[in-house]
């Protein structure tokens, strides 16, 4: 399941965007802008995102944020997450 992210706590979300390590997720909580965001990508690859901002629009939460001292597996596994055309919902 590419571009599946679960939250630290709770809560999931879809990748929506990546360009470099700037990454945009469709998430079902908000963030406060600053926030580390911790959570697994595709129930392999743990991350922190340093949160820029959140904004409810429909039924979601779009965060954008940071990856934080991101791997070259990480980044390489946002990124396919993109290339795959996962269809945000």
């Amino acid at each position: 399941m590419n571009g599946h992210v679960r939250w630290s706590g709770e809560g999931e979300a879809t990748v929506v965007a990546v360009n470099a390590i700037q990454v945009t997720v469709r998430s079902t909580r908000p963030f406060p802008p600053g926030a580390p965001a911790q959570g697994t990508l595709d129930e392999a690859h743990p991350f922190t995102l340093k949160v820029a901002g959140s904004r409810k629009e429909s039924d979601a939460y779009v965060v954008r944020g940071r990856l934080v001292s991101a791997t070259v597996a990480v980044r390489e596994a946002f990124a396919r997450a993109v290339a795959t055309g996962v269809n945000p919902s």
